[in-house]
């Protein structure tokens, strides 16, 4: 198969895995993990080779066991690792209860800031939310077979329009008003990038989500204002939406449909945990692993020092 010169290897089945594989060991050590999580480890592996092998299974969406067994089918894997042999699936299930969940936070912002190389504000930011079930089987399934519905977890999360990178997310069990999550999406992704333009749905007309994008972030907000029946609209920043809403700036929030559409049907729409904590870091695993996979799709491959 002869290959074309225009596209970059990692467009290839047979070389994008190897590139995944390397461009994570570099942010993981660029996140500055610490090698070992204390010094009385066995020092058989490294935090930063098992962290990212925790992340690629998240990208290939196989279990531990499956996973292994696809390192074990070329060398260029444990080269890439440095390691002296694969470790057992046992070893990654441990470590992957036993990371912290803010570990892979700092691991997620040193991601998302391989996206941004220059100063100043990015043009708009899309916030919205969406469920991730905790069963294998769909919620349309359990109604036709009359199965109780499980519980979901809900993820809310600011979205670059243009370059489709999560900036912020927040992760909730308890069934809450989407708007109680936007003033600390709206801290956490001023600290990586500031917008010109936020967009929100309706859902999260609030008079006070306004005046903190206007007088905290200087920044302009779009939210439409939802219709109560009634003529009057409270407010000084609501009733300016009611004139001043720019459509062509407001149909940017569909991008962030997109991205989660891409994470559930590359990396699965539901979780495999049982455990709150542990459902955390899978949802906060399947990010990484998106960020990763468009930043390869944009970017030269790095190369492990």
């Amino acid at each position: 198969m002869q290959l074309n010169p225009n596209k970059e290897p990692y467009f290839y089945s047979n070389r994008k895995h190897i590139s995944f594989l390397t461009v994570t060991m570099n942010v993981v050590k660029a996140a500055k993990v610490p090698v070992y999580r204390t010094k009385f480890s066995k020092h058989e592996f490294t935090q930063h080779q098992l962290l990212s092998l925790v992340i690629f299974k998240e990208y290939l969406g196989v279990k531990y066991r499956q996973l292994c067994d696809i390192l074990a089918l070329a060398k260029e894997f444990i080269e890439i690792l440095g390691c002296s042999r694969i470790p057992h699936f046992t070893t990654l299930c441990r470590f992957s209860h036993r990371i912290s969940s803010k570990l892979i936070s700092r691991i997620l912002d040193s991601v998302t800031s391989l996206f941004y190389r220059s100063s100043g504000r990015i043009s708009t930011i899309a916030i919205d939310s969406t469920g991730f079930p905790t069963s294998y089987f769909s919620y349309y399934y359990s109604v036709r077979a009359q199965k109780d519905r499980k519980e979901f977890l809900k993820i809310s999360v600011a979205v670059d329009t243009h370059k489709q990178t999560i900036l912020a997310l927040k992760i909730t069990k308890n069934r809450q008003h989407d708007s109680k999550h936007v003033p600390s999406l709206l801290r956490k992704s001023s600290r990586i990038k500031l917008g010109k333009f936020y967009v929100l749905d309706r859902g999260y007309d609030s008079e006070a989500i306004h005046r903190q994008i206007r007088e905290e972030l200087q920044a302009i907000s779009y939210i439409p204002v939802r219709n109560w029946n009634t003529s009057y609209v409270s407010g000084y920043f609501r009733q300016r939406m009611v004139k001043e809403l720019d459509v062509s700036v407001y149909r940017k929030r569909n991008i962030v449909e997109t991205v989660f559409s891409v994470v559930k049907r590359k990396f699965g729409g539901f979780v495999r945990g049982f455990g709150f904590r542990s459902q955390v870091k899978e949802i906060k695993l399947k990010c990484i692993a998106y960020s990763l996979d468009r930043f390869l799709k944009n970017q030269a491959i790095l190369s492990v020092d």
